[in-house]
């Protein structure tokens, strides 16, 4: 029987099914070295971004780091969502913005990705400082003006809330980010896709069941998925924890790499039956959509599954084996986009004020002080130059800077345009 084992390397074969979804881990968590200077060098800049942070209170911003599709999806998933009723947060729209009062700030991180790069070179302890980086600016009251500015001349609002909107940097840089705040006594948070989907199927969890994944053939040989996975199913298979469940140890998280058509009921045939051809013998609680582009694809996903199993066919009754009660097709966007509302109100930070979200954009773009043989025509880092980059250097390769038009290609903002038109509008659109 095929299984999937969280200490086994991934390997991608010809195939479409992904034999592993984890990479090994030493047993003790290292922080990549700008995270520990943040927390024990006291003359280092991201000490000072650190120290600085006391102070930010509600006023703050709600902070999305990450690639641009990404980002600009859940941006737009803060700014229009109503899931829950402001005043008892009962799941249930009440026709109010979820973050009404709040200023949503993606950062859209354009210097550093695909992140998918730095595994070819070996190169994943990059990912966790630009992951580090992130949020140290985040949580920080200036960035620079433009490109040119070294000396950080602009004012921005601080982060209340960190949000990665990477798988990748789920496994590569939010363990790094949990050291500092955790270190540090920082009041906030940093939310990871990974863990975030990861957990909601599992809290639905009763009895021995798996948990799949739809993802692309680069996230699942990150190893993100199968290592976050071992460390939840860990807090359940603690005897002495309040949470432990006998079932949790041989629950296994199942990663899956089929292509996407474009019929609902076509995909759920797909998934479970490369589930199925994998001679699994126990059911699935839920299956994650990794890609957040397609987020929008998951109440059709579920509702073309509700009518598989509701008929009287051989084909049926093979999928009604193949889940688990109260089975279901979930997106990080939505449980990021729960989970964020979720520490506002139990940490009491919302602003309480009775308006639309506001939005404010910030981006990274390639320093001015890099010389023309390491960028593309374009002027982005060559592949070799952005991928090969050693952690540590003394020279920025990119700064931290508010939106600007004119640092995207024509292809991000039309991506920005179709994927998060509310977004768009209120930081590119020009009436």
């Amino acid at each position: 029987m095929l299984k999937l084992h969280t200490h086994i390397k991934a390997a991608i074969p010809a195939f479409f099914l992904l034999a592993a979804c984890s990479h090994e881990e030493t047993a003790v968590f290292v922080p990549v070295g700008l995270a520990e200077s943040a927390v024990s060098d006291t003359s280092s800049a991201a000490a000072h971004a650190t120290a600085c942070y006391s102070g930010v209170g509600n006023a703050g911003s709600l902070a999305i780091f990450g690639p641009v599709a990404e980002t600009a999806v859940l941006a737009e998933k803060f700014l229009t969502a109503d899931l829950f009723d402001n005043t008892d947060a009962k799941t249930r729209p009440d026709g109010l913005p979820d973050f009404a009062g709040e200023t949503v700030m993606p950062v859209f991180d354009v210097a550093n990705t695909p992140y998918s790069g730095y595994f070819d070179t070996m190169n994943e302890d990059y990912i966790r400082e630009t992951a580090v980086r992130g949020f140290l600016s985040s949580v920080s009251d200036r960035c620079s003006s433009s490109a040119f500015d070294r000396n950080s001349s602009a004012s921005k609002p601080r982060a209340k809330l960190f949000v990665l909107s990477s798988s990748f940097l789920s496994g590569y840089g939010a363990g790094d980010i949990e050291y500092i705040i955790s270190n540090t006594g920082m009041d906030t948070e940093v939310l990871d896709p990974v863990k975030s989907a990861v957990s909601h199927v599992f809290s639905g969890m009763s009895e021995e069941s798996n948990i799949g994944v739809w993802a692309s053939g680069s996230v699942v040989s990150s190893g993100v998925y199968g290592n976050v996975f071992k460390k939840i199913r860990d807090s359940r298979t603690d005897k002495h924890s309040e949470n432990y469940a006998a079932w949790a140890e041989k629950s296994e998280i199942v990663c899956l790499s089929p292509d996407m058509a474009s019929g609902a009921a076509e995909n759920v045939r797909t998934f479970l039956e490369a589930y199925i051809s994998a001679d699994y013998d126990v059911p699935l609680s839920g299956v994650v959509i990794d890609d957040f582009t397609e987020a929008w694809r998951v109440d059709s996903l579920n509702t073309a599954l509700d009518s598989l199993l509701a008929q009287e066919s051989a084909e049926s009754e093979k999928y009604r084996q193949a889940v688990a009660p109260g089975f279901r097709f979930v997106t990080p966007v939505m449980t990021l986009t729960a989970d964020a509302y979720l520490w506002l109100r139990a940490h009491d930070r919302f602003t309480h004020l009775v308006a639309y979200p506001a939005v404010t954009g910030y981006m990274t773009a390639v320093s001015s002080e890099v010389q023309g043989q390491f960028l593309t025509e374009g002027g982005r880092l060559s592949d070799d130059s952005k991928f090969n980059r050693a952690t540590g250097s003394e020279t920025d390769t990119y700064r931290f800077i508010p939106l600007s038009q004119s640092c995207f290609t024509g292809e991000e903002l039309e991506c920005l345009k179709q994927v998060a038109p509310e977004t768009y509008k209120r930081l590119i659109y020009v009436y």
